[in-house]
């Protein structure tokens, strides 16, 4: 079995580099196109809005897309961003167009002020006045079966003793 001093000094022989290749490392600017987008989709669409105001949301998801930022996500960050209040919507009859309300990206909710409502002062409602209704209402009858399902018994040996005066029996 070998040691480790020499599968270190077999290690300390190999070259990584390509033959021909003079040893100097290229520089990747910001403008360079390999250079690595160090900020977030969110803050990169975000800033994507501010550097262009009052354009449509078709104008805005095309310019992401071209950034990089999927059409997908590039829709559902504005209807977030204007839900947590860090653009505004306005419509101008010809579509909405969004604009950025700070300068920088904002992670988190942004709590907008809300109005405070007017407290009411709570008012005894005015009941109206209750008609009293009569023990016995006035009911209408047409026929006498009517009548007779609608007297009780005392008042039913009432009117016979009274049609019994009135016709005799």
């Amino acid at each position: 079995m070998p040691d480790l001093k020499s599968e270190l000094m077999k290690l300390s022989n190999l070259s990584f580099d390509d033959p021909g290749e003079p040893d100097m490392q290229t520089n990747i600017t910001p403008d360079h196109p390999d250079y690595p987008n160090t900020l977030g989709v969110s803050e990169t669409f975000f800033n994507i809005i501010r550097d262009n105001p009052g354009l449509h949301r078709s104008q805005l998801i095309d310019l992401a897309h071209k950034a990089g930022v999927t059409r997908s996500s590039s829709s559902s960050l504005l209807g977030q961003f204007t839900k947590r209040g860090l653009i505004t919507a306005v419509d101008h009859g010809t579509g909405l167009v969004f604009t950025a309300i700070g300068l920088a990206y904002t992670k988190g909710y942004v709590h907008k002020p809300k109005a405070k409502a007017a407290k009411v002062k709570r008012v005894a409602k005015e009941t109206p006045a209750t008609q009293s209704m009569p023990d016995n209402p006035i009911r209408i009858i047409e026929t006498v079966p009517e009548l007779l399902n609608a007297l009780s018994i005392v008042q039913a040996r009432e009117l016979y003793d009274a049609l019994k005066k009135i016709f005799g029996a």
